[in-house]
């Protein structure tokens, strides 16, 4: 069988990692033979294309010509790929009409946030995207996309879970540190794109009221698409806090620098305002470490599956009397980072090919007998 792989490709994105480690997955299945097809805003960039309405109509109009020869199309998907929710400069619906061959597409993000006319606006773009003629099947990563996507009106939806990732190189913690220069402090590391929904001034509240050893790191930088305020506006409250010195931005981090980080923290902070999935916490559990988060529904159920986690309402007291716990309980530390490490060796990357292949099987199968 061929798939073409429509994804974000080989660039600074948690999108183009996943659609990597599952393009690996699956090429080494029998009778599964994937093309990917790189796209979206940083693709081209990279590429050093023009950006704009205009020129993009024309990549996705040569990437539609492309995929054509494939007995199945795979696209990811999250809406900045394609301008984002603004009616006249979203290209999904033109790239979409395109197609002829059988689709599939993993719905990354869903989003029903804001108020009045912005999330009618939201709600009613995405009622319509995914009811093209060439869309066969969507996949969730999680419940909640999948009860986001029912509520939205789509009922062919399959949930295949996201994978905990095989880490090429796993630094020693003690090695980490020292090479880190982080001392005996404690490591509190948040990690990911620095943007709106990571909520970090969350941690910026809490560290006053934690041990002057602590050292906060926020391991990432701004998001390359970002287009908002947030990541300056931090820095200003950074460079004006008090505790400023038990602060540290790393900017965006080659893999194994990340790894180096996460290899040294005493706990990974995830103080999220809004999110649909996490990659980033996947790779802190694929490090066994302990994990503080927000008390939100998709992290409710990573939770539950895991058994990993520590979550908290998004109140700064709530998040320093959790690390505190942390800090000084090496029982539940423990008992934390070895749930992680199972559950790392019962969410592989093989078996989330397996069930994609099987659906791509299903869905060829019955477009074939239509």
């Amino acid at each position: 069988m061929r798939i073409a792989m429509v994804s974000s490709w080989r660039v600074a994105c948690g999108i183009a990692r996943y659609t990597e480690e599952l393009v690996g997955a699956l090429q080494q299945l029998p009778d599964c033979q994937v093309t990917v097809l790189p796209a979206g805003p940083q693709v081209w960039r990279e590429e050093g294309r023009r950006l704009g309405w205009w020129w993009e109509r024309t990549y996705w109009r040569i990437l539609a010509r492309h995929a054509q020869d494939a007995d199945l199309v795979h696209l990811q998907f999250a809406p900045h790929f394609f301008g984002g929710f603004r009616p006249l400069r979203n290209l999904l619906p033109f790239f979409l009409r395109r197609l002829t061959v059988p689709t599939v597409v993993t719905v990354h993000e869903v989003d029903l946030t804001g108020k009045g006319w912005k999330a009618v606006l939201k709600r009613w773009q995405q009622r319509r995207w995914w009811h093209a003629r060439c869309v066969r099947h969507l996949i969730a990563l999680n419940r909640f996309v999948a009860d986001r996507l029912a509520q939205l009106g789509y009922s062919q939806v399959t949930l295949i879970p996201m994978w905990v990732p095989e880490l090429a190189h796993r630094p020693d913690p003690k090695a980490a540190r020292e090479r880190l220069g982080v001392g005996e402090r404690f490591l509190v590391v948040a990690f990911g794109f620095i943007g709106a929904r990571r909520g970090y001034e969350l941690l910026l509240q809490a560290l006053p009221h934690l041990p002057k050893e602590t050292l906060m790191v926020l391991a990432g930088g701004p998001h390359p698409l970002d287009r908002s305020d947030y990541y300056p506006r931090l820095m200003r409250q950074i460079a004006e806090h008090p505790q400023r010195h038990q602060l540290y931005v790393t900017g965006f981090l080659p893999d194994e620098e990340v790894d180096s980080w996460l290899a040294a923290a005493d706990v990974v902070a995830a103080p999220f305002r809004q999110l649909s999935g996490s990659a980033s916490l996947m790779r802190a559990l694929a490090h066994a470490k302990p994990i503080v988060a927000s008390d939100l529904p998709p992290l409710r159920e990573l939770a539950e599956a895991s058994g990993a986690m520590l979550l908290v309402p998004n109140e700064p007291i709530a998040w320093v009397e959790a690390i505190l716990r942390l800090r000084t309980d090496e029982t539940l530390r423990q008992q934390l980072s070895d749930a992680a490490r199972q559950f790392a060796q019962r969410r592989i990357v093989a078996e989330a090919a397996r069930q994609h292949f099987a659906l791509y099987v299903g869905v060829t199968t019955n477009h074939d007998e239509r």
